[in-house]
């Protein structure tokens, strides 16, 4: 692990589980003080591009989760990893929502990973049709989520390549050195680490379009019964916890 990993990583884990209580007044009995409500708790593929963007969500939105480290690695691994982080998580939260962040790309046209992604989802199975475990998959990538915080785009984009030619003009200029290359810019801890690029990325009402676009191409989509012809990401479920 570099120092970069282990300070982010000591970020996260100084997060607390709960929303902070209010003080209760001096006419209040101070013993009768309860905790707020559990944060949700996010288990994210990717090595760094995803658990940068949700630690700066937690410092600089009204947006709280207790991110999960101990998983940041090959994204295809996913479906071996993740399960055992849910375990973890529901052996001692009981009343947690848990929401499972990757990208589609690595299961897109590959029956193997597709089959692997099955067993996985029916392991979870009570837990996803009662609300405790949401997969939340972007096709093809995060990226395309960060995309629909600039414009309404629900065509097929089938790989990275594609998402960045579409991407990058939008994004780079949120970082302080745009003429980074955006694979760079998105992958390394180095510029990431900078909660600059999410301030401007969410700014001006961003996050909550790129919300509202992806539930709505979503449910125009499966409505239609062609998700697969399209770009699409349910990480807006993580922002719609109520």
């Amino acid at each position: 692990m570099t120092m970069e990993e282990r300070e982010l990583s000591e970020a996260v884990d100084q997060l607390h589980y709960f929303e902070t209580a209010p003080v209760p007044s001096t006419e209040e009995d101070e013993g009768t003080r309860e905790m707020g409500p559990l944060y949700p708790f996010l288990i994210s593929g990717g090595t760094n591009t995803e658990r940068y963007y949700f630690t700066h969500i937690n410092d600089t939105t009204d947006y709280h989760f207790n991110i999960r480290p101990k998983y940041f690695a090959d994204e295809s691994n996913y479906t071996e990893a993740f399960p055992k982080r849910i375990k973890e998580v529901l052996d001692t939260n009981t009343d947690a929502k848990i929401f499972c962040v990757f990208d589609w790309d690595t299961i897109y046209g590959d029956e193997i990973n597709l089959n692997k992604h099955e067993i996985f989802e029916k392991q979870f199975e009570t837990e996803i049709s009662t609300g405790c475990v949401t997969i939340c998959p972007s096709m093809p990538s995060i990226e395309y989520w960060f995309l629909l915080h600039f414009e309404d785009y629900s065509n097929l984009l089938k790989d990275y390549r594609a998402i960045s030619r579409k991407l990058s003009p939008h994004i780079k200029p949120c970082f302080p050195d745009p003429s980074i290359p955006l694979k760079k810019l998105l992958k390394s801890g180095k510029y990431l680490k900078d909660s600059t690029w999410v301030i401007n990325l969410c700014s001006n009402g961003k996050l909550d379009d790129a919300i509202k676009r992806a539930e709505k191409n979503i449910t125009d989509a499966v409505a239609n019964g062609d998700l697969e012809q399209h770009s699409y990401s349910y990480v807006y479920k993580v922002f719609k916890t109520d």
